[in-house]
């Protein structure tokens, strides 16, 4: 799947009908997200905003931001977080993009990981954790059964590899997902 050159037929099931008809599913994950409001969070992988739509209310003093690779889900999202002065949309690859490094509270992940290139998937989930705050989360909800998904241990082994400490996991099934993994990593403080 080319995420950043998405058909159309994508860019229309994935950004504009999934999130109507899945609603429940965004909002029952977004739901497990810990935040006091006053937080920094960045979503890696936000694709039309299915997720951030929900947090962004949450955070009353904090920002997010939201990042995905495909620049047609990234506009959807960006239309949908309009009304939310504290969040910034961005495109490209989170190595790429220059973010400071230690400068969020929690960063999410729902659904996009599994979908990173095996030889940049590490990279990726280390940029990610370099990204956290010293006792920053990062949290994430990801399908373990090939070819969409992951093996649950190959999860761990990349959230350990990047210096992460595991706080706590579950596995469960849910449609449309399938069998899945949702877990809460620390960056050591």
């Amino acid at each position: 799947m080319d995420f950043v050159h998405p058909s159309f037929a994508f860019v229309l099931v994935d950004g504009l009908i999934a999130p109507r008809l899945f609603a429940s599913l965004y909002r029952d994950y977004a739901g497990t997200i810990e935040l006091e409001g006053s937080e920094d969070l960045l979503e890696f992988g936000c694709g039309s905003g299915g997720i951030a739509e929900r947090l962004a209310p949450r955070l009353t003093t904090g920002s997010l931001t939201c990042v995905d690779i495909s620049p047609p889900m990234v506009r959807i999202a960006t239309r949908r977080m309009a009304k939310h002065d504290h969040v910034k949309c961005l495109t490209g690859r989170i190595e790429d993009l220059a973010l400071a490094g230690a400068s969020y509270d929690v960063v999410v992940i729902h659904n996009a990981l599994h979908d990173v290139t095996e030889d940049e998937r590490a990279s990726t989930v280390e940029t990610l954790a370099s990204l956290l705050r010293p006792g920053g989360r990062l949290y994430f909800r990801e399908p373990t059964v090939q070819p969409h998904g992951l093996p649950t241990g190959e999860y761990h082994t990349l959230m350990q590899g990047a210096g992460l400490r595991e706080v706590r996991s579950r596995e469960g099934r849910r449609f449309p997902m399938g069998p899945f993994l949702e877990a809460v990593f620390e960056r050591p403080g």
